[in-house]
């Protein structure tokens, strides 16, 4: 009966074992009160992050030779408006690393709806209607039916590189800045096309 037990107990080890590692989280850059819980679990960088201020919060970490075996690495959060004061929308950034296609989600608990939203090789972004005052999700934190992570591209990359997560909540002037000059270079683009 014990050999049975050590059996068993070898085979969880060696199967734990052999499932792909997330990258080593490094910590946080916060300020303005903001904080974070990490739920990291084997490929998956996963953490709650409470912001109590519009002031962004980075995260950082290191690859290592596991992350390049198994399953792709993908990262999510739940981020909680612990300010009093309405996001009008979020930005995803990403250094030293790219995210991988399809795209993940951004959405919200519902209390507001995205009003836009898109994405580049290193960033995400997402508008929120009316300014969202309660919690919001980049890629699918909560295991909801139809969300999902965002999958990081770990192509030319290798062990011991850095890269970096930043959830930023713009101002809304810079957003609106954002915004119009995502419109002006549209403009100007129709405008060579005409001419």
């Amino acid at each position: 009966m014990k050999l049975h037990h050590i059996a068993l107990a070898a085979i969880a080890a060696a199967t734990f074992a052999t499932q792909a590692q997330a990258a080593v989280f490094n910590g946080a850059s916060t300020a303005g009160g903001n904080t974070f819980t990490e739920y990291t679990s084997g490929s998956a960088l996963s953490f709650d992050l409470d912001l109590a201020s519009q002031a962004p919060v980075t995260l950082n970490f290191t690859l290592e030779s596991a992350d390049f075996s198994g399953d792709a690495m993908t990262f999510n959060a739940l981020v909680r408006n612990l300010s009093g004061l309405g996001f009008d929308g979020v930005r995803v950034t990403l250094s030293g690393i790219t995210f991988a296609m399809p795209a993940g989600t951004l959405t919200t608990d519902g209390f507001s709806a995205v009003g836009a939203s898109g994405h580049s090789a290193t960033q995400a972004w997402a508008s929120f209607v009316p300014g969202l005052s309660s919690e919001f999700y980049v890629g699918n934190p909560l295991a909801v039916a139809g969300a999902t992570d965002w999958t990081l591209n770990l192509d030319g990359l290798q062990a011991g590189q850095q890269f970096s997560v930043t959830v930023a909540v713009p101002e809304p002037e810079a957003y609106g800045l954002a915004v119009a000059g995502l419109a002006a270079l549209g403009f100007a683009a129709r405008r060579r096309k005409v001419g």
